[in-house]
């Protein structure tokens, strides 16, 4: 400090014994140039003891701190979240192998049929068994073929089939067209060239035959219907496509949807397929088979009797 003869003491207004502060800047009096000397060493103690506590307090770690808090609440909520995925993940595991299975059900029960096929055929070969043997030893490696796609630095899953080699194409069997049955079959109200003329007994499709019988024009078949009625109980309809034309003594298999997938349809030429007839049903005593016209005209019925 130094002395100055000039101004007032910022504390009491006096102009006796002035000092200049080059410190704060400011002129005191004599009186309380200790004052103010003293309040420079407080604060100075002050400082001391904040950087001690400072110090004390960086070598211990404060657990309770907000930021520990945070971690824990991010630690509950991460484990909440991974639970929630892992769950949903078991139920898309779930949906995925039913479906998975459902599928290979449906494969199952055409190798299935393709089997009933080649034990009925007389001229079988050895190739025709060994694609038999292939598509279902294909089959039998897609069950369960999962696997998890998981990721380490985010809650994230996925589940994906492994791919499999696809099953080869049915074999080109023989169909067979001979009843496994003791049946009774009779014709009535027959008019005209095109009737039914044969009624898969394993309900796999329907035969339309163009006889030319009264005439050998083409019949233009839009609008027809076929109907099959089996036991009183079950009834089908199928509705011909539109611009179909059943050639002069030319025939058409109208094949079930099932039977589309299997070894009839390679005769893709000579067959529609009824999409919305999974199959055409097997009778226990008696099925009825009405071919109409646009008009609603019975053609043909073709009674079946199981005996």
């Amino acid at each position: 400090m130094t002395g100055n003869l000039h101004g007032c003491c910022v504390k009491c207004g006096k102009n006796g014994g002035i000092l200049y502060c080059n410190g704060c800047e400011q002129t005191l009096c004599f009186k309380h140039v200790n004052e103010h000397r003293n309040e420079l060493e407080k604060d100075l103690e002050n400082l001391i003891h904040e950087e001690n506590q400072f110090e004390l307090n960086l070598s211990k770690i404060d657990e309770t701190s907000e930021l520990f808090q945070e971690i824990d609440q991010w630690r509950k909520s991460s484990i909440e979240q991974i639970k929630q995925i892992a769950k949903q993940a078991k139920q898309d595991l779930k949906d995925l192998l039913f479906k998975s299975n459902e599928d290979l059900l449906n494969k199952s029960k055409l190798i299935q049929i393709n089997l009933h096929l080649l034990k009925e055929s007389d001229d079988f070969n050895e190739k025709q068994f060994k694609d038999l043997i292939n598509q279902f030893n294909s089959l039998k490696k897609q069950i369960n073929s999962f696997r998890l796609i998981k990721s380490y630095n985010s809650n994230f899953i996925q589940i994906e089939k492994e791919s499999t080699q696809s099953p080869p194409p049915p074999p080109s069997l023989p169909i067979i067209e001979k009843p496994l049955f003791n049946l009774e079959e009779i014709h009535s109200n027959q008019q005209g060239s095109v009737i039914i003329s044969f009624i898969d007994p394993y309900g796999y499709f329907i035969t339309i035959q163009h006889t030319g019988r009264t005439t050998t024009k083409d019949e233009d078949m839009v609008g027809w219907t076929l109907k099959r009625s089996i036991d009183s109980y079950q009834e089908f309809i199928y509705q011909f496509p539109n611009e179909f034309i059943l050639k002069a003594n030319s025939s058409i298999k109208i094949l079930s949807k099932q039977a589309s997938l299997t070894l009839y349809s390679y005769d893709k030429a000579n067959c529609l397929v009824a999409d919305l007839i999974q199959t055409w049903g097997t009778s226990i005593k008696t099925s009825i088979n009405t071919l109409l016209d646009a008009k609603g005209d019975q053609r043909d019925v073709f009674t079946q009797t199981f005996k």
